[in-house]
């Protein structure tokens, strides 16, 4: 399922169920948060330790440029990172799982890599 195609299912759950478009625009910034935050889990469990290191280093450089929530103070979105991290065991069940993690991570650095060294994700 493609990003897009993941955004219109929960708008449509929403929806369906009644919450209001608003509540899901200020929950998307914490979305956003959380799903770095785990991603940063998922390094540290599935990776070695210099993936993990890599990963963890291009992660605070992506909130920094303003990738992961744009038009808000990277200290303060850190900080939000920082605190949201969850169980490992919550995240990857198996070892089985981590290589498709892995895989999405992988990508999810190059596809961040020409846009972090450009700051692609600030307002100007």
């Amino acid at each position: 399922m493609t990003r897009t195609s993941f955004d219109l299912a929960a708008w449509l759950a929403a929806a369906a169920i009644g919450i209001p478009l608003a509540t899901q625009a200020q929950d998307a910034p914490h979305a956003a948060e959380q799903r770095e935050a785990d991603d940063r889990v998922i390094a540290a469990r599935c990776g070695t330790p210099a993936f993990e290191k890599s990963f963890y280093r291009q992660s605070r450089a992506a909130v920094a440029a303003g990738l992961v929530v744009k038009n808000r103070d990277p200290v303060q979105v850190e900080k939000n990172i920082t605190a949201m991290r969850r169980s490992s065991f919550v995240l990857v069940a198996t070892q089985a799982d981590c290589t498709a993690e892995l895989q999405r991570l992988a990508d999810l650095q190059k596809s961040r890599a020409a846009m972090v060294r450009r700051g692609g994700g600030r307002a100007q």
